[in-house]
């Protein structure tokens, strides 16, 4: 992984970007992706790429008895988490997420959300995630698919500056539709009984779904201003912000999210 932060993040750091990120959390199915393994009542998590901790901190208040531990590169993002998640059974530390901390055979659950999208070859960090997860344990990835996002009626300016972010991830070495790639990669790391499950999400205008994904669209794209360089277009990112910020009815909103799991040999 590019050893900048700048270089391996797209969007800015920084404490509005974190406040996106937590209300992001809520979106996607929120934490329901977790409640299945979760029932397993796994003894010790490990959340990779765990951000502001929203999804740590869920798992930290669902089994009580267990510990849990969040691991992060971004030093901004773990001081934002350590504030809000204060449990006994919960702990941050900062890592690199291709040679994590820990030892092997940790975790009985290892997770991630929203992080593969970073990553040139997903397996490597699955593979790392296995590592330290122990044998019969648990490893889960939930991750975007960039290129399955559309709106009807078309926002062309939104689509523009979406397929720019996109190709500034991919020069970066990111894979922004990492979420189609998960399963096959799960078996290159070789994990066992791998499945995979596509998640889509789709509401109209007047839905209050809707109204919190254009909400977050008009954050993320109102970010992005620095991060496509001096060359981009501005105007196109303000008439972006005025597709999104459309109140008309006949909206439609489609996206794609894909949740993939299989377990560590023994």
């Amino acid at each position: 992984m590019p050893a900048s932060h700048d270089q391996d993040y797209v969007l800015p750091s920084c404490s509005s970007e974190s406040a996106r990120l937590e209300r992001q959390g809520r979106l996607y199915g929120g934490t329901d992706f977790l409640e299945p393994f979760l029932d397993e009542a796994p003894a010790r998590v490990l959340d990779v790429g765990c951000g502001t901790g929203f999804f740590t901190r869920h798992v930290a208040e669902r089994l009580v008895e267990s510990e849990v531990v969040g691991v992060d590169m971004d030093e901004g993002r773990l001081t934002y988490a350590q504030k809000q998640g204060r449990h006994s059974n919960l702990r941050f530390e900062r890592g690199d997420l291709t040679d994590l901390p820990f030892p092997d055979d940790a975790f009985d659950l290892v997770f991630c959300r929203f992080v593969l999208v970073h990553a040139p070859d997903p397996a490597l960090f699955l593979t790392e995630m296995s590592r330290v997860a122990r044998p019969g344990g648990r490893v889960v990835a939930y991750e975007m698919v960039h290129d399955g996002i559309w709106f009807s009626p078309e926002k062309q300016a939104f689509s523009q500056v979406l397929a720019e972010a996109m190709r500034v991830m991919r020069e970066r070495d990111m894979g922004p539709s990492q979420g189609l790639h998960l399963g096959p990669a799960m078996v290159r790391a070789e994990l066992a009984e791998v499945r995979v499950e596509v998640v889509p999400h789709a509401c109209m205008a007047g839905e209050s779904a809707f109204e919190a994904y254009r909400q977050n669209w008009l954050d993320t794209v109102s970010g992005l201003d620095e991060i496509l360089g001096q060359a981009f277009d501005r105007s196109l990112l303000e008439r972006a912000v005025e597709e999104l910020s459309d109140p008309r009815p006949d909206q439609f909103l489609v996206e794609l999210t894909v949740l993939a799991s299989g377990g560590k040999k023994p």
